[in-house]
């Protein structure tokens, strides 16, 4: 890699951090069940057991972190990576706050490489690597994969939550936002992008030394009390990185035209419901 292209990567590494250092303070704290649920989620799909030690690449506040732990019990172990200070401060603050500082360590560090001064990352020392619906943000995610491979004991298990098909009935939602922003949105994916199918996961899967790929296709429903609490979950996750693009002239009319949207998917208490799918893929190393 060209010396331009380590510093376009670093400094989109260091923008993402920023950017979850800026969500940390209200990150899942709105009111609104979503990324926890998905995380619970994931770790069934990859049975996590008593004595496991497991990596959770891009731990963020704790949505994988926290039920792995669980998983793992006292006799195990979880350590959670992340770009983000904020976002490891509020992982670490959950898992003290159940208890479960014995077997949980969040730290600051690259979930792409894991390249960790003072945690131990041998190759083949995790039973089990888990990534929660943050592995489409890596600049490589091929490469991270290829790393959390070399990471696992033979039998270990990689999983990965990721987006599928976001709910049609909201495409009018982002549609009437997207003249308006200047920032990448989470519902637009490059031609070449691993996660524009299950087929071209399991490929990026299978050339990073993976077997028996495997992906579960599950509906994700999330409920807003009301309109302005789907705002407030909005700018509480990565979502917002779009709305900071709305030049400040032109936030109102952006905010108006969404506003329209959303009423006209109010239920008659004024809530609204998104069912979106989201997909958990297992692979396994040999």
């Amino acid at each position: 890699m060209s010396d331009i292209a380590q510093d376009r990567e670093a400094d989109r590494k260091a923008a993402l951090a920023l950017l979850f250092d800026r969500s940390a303070p209200t990150y899942e704290r709105v009111g609104v069940e979503h990324f926890n649920d998905l995380g619970r989620r994931l770790v069934d799909h990859a049975k996590v057991t008593t004595g496991q030690r497991v990596l959770d690449a891009g731990c963020g506040t704790g949505a994988v972190l926290v039920p792995a732990a669980r998983a793992v019990g006292p006799e195990g172990e979880v350590i959670g990576v992340d770009l983000s200070g904020g976002m490891v401060a509020r992982a670490q603050e959950e898992a003290a706050r159940q208890g479960l500082l014995h077997q949980v360590r969040a730290v600051v560090g690259d979930a792409e490489t894991v390249a960790l001064a003072d945690v131990p990352t041998a190759p083949g020392s995790f039973d089990t690597v888990l990534a929660g619906i943050c592995l489409f943000f890596f600049p490589r995610p091929g490469a991270a994969a290829a790393r959390y491979r070399e990471l696992l004991k033979p039998g270990g298990r990689f999983g990965v939550s990721w987006w599928g098909r976001p709910d049609p009935l909201w495409d009018p939602v982002y549609a009437a936002s997207a003249p308006y922003g200047r920032g990448p949105s989470s519902h637009t994916l490059p031609a070449t992008s691993p996660f524009r199918s299950a087929d071209a996961l399991h490929a990026m899967l299978d050339e990073a030394g993976f077997d028996e790929a495997e992906t579960a296709e599950e509906d994700c429903v999330t409920h807003f009390a009301h309109a302005e609490q789907w705002w407030r979950w909005v700018w509480s996750t990565a979502g917002r990185q779009f709305w900071e693009s709305v030049p400040d002239d032109e936030r109102d009319k952006a905010v108006a035209a969404v506003n329209a949207e959303l009423d006209t998917l109010k239920a008659p208490d004024g809530s609204l419901t998104m069912t979106s799918k989201v997909r958990f893929t297992l692979a396994k190393r040999s």
